[in-house]
């Protein structure tokens, strides 16, 4: 991942790079080849098809995204799992405590939409800081933002 994500000076090179992720073809073919809902893979699908217009330059960063985002949940499992744990959590409480109702009012409801909202962040940073006591997370961070840096110059002159 060292190499893959390394400082790009210029635009030209930072946006080479962004368009050379893999096509959306073989994204569509990891997509489909999940256990994922069909909703889902729709979501991840558009996600990956997102582009911008910096100038006259065409950028395909959904597909880069997906790409850094698959590749960061490969290596950081903690991460991955956290959320997902939360999220779980978070249904069950939002499936439950959500409603209760009292007659016609759910006084519930409220409550559980802000506990699955703080149990879904809490798993997501419990898996991170797992991962970043490895100080391998911090350093891909960075890693990942200054493979984007080249785009500001895009942006200052467009």
């Amino acid at each position: 991942m060292e190499s893959e994500f390394t400082r790009l000076e210029t635009f030209e090179e930072t946006v080479q790079s962004i368009n050379g992720a893999p096509s959306l073809r073989k994204i569509k073919i990891i997509i489909d080849g999940t256990d994922f809902s069909a909703d889902a893979k729709a979501i991840l699908y558009d996600i990956a098809k997102i582009t911008i217009k910096i100038g006259e330059a065409v950028v395909a960063i959904g597909r880069r995204i997906f790409e850094i985002a698959t590749s960061l949940m490969r290596k950081f499992p903690n991460l991955a799992l956290g959320a997902l744990v939360g999220l779980v959590i978070a249904t069950v409480i939002s499936g439950t405590l959500g409603t209760i109702a009292l007659g016609p009012i759910a006084p519930f409801a409220g409550l559980a939409a802000l506990l699955s909202k703080l149990v879904i962040v809490i798993g997501v940073g419990k898996g991170f800081l797992d991962d970043l006591r490895n100080n391998a997370a911090k350093a891909d961070m960075d890693r990942v933002e200054a493979h984007f840096d080249g785009l500001k110059a895009g942006f200052a002159r467009a």
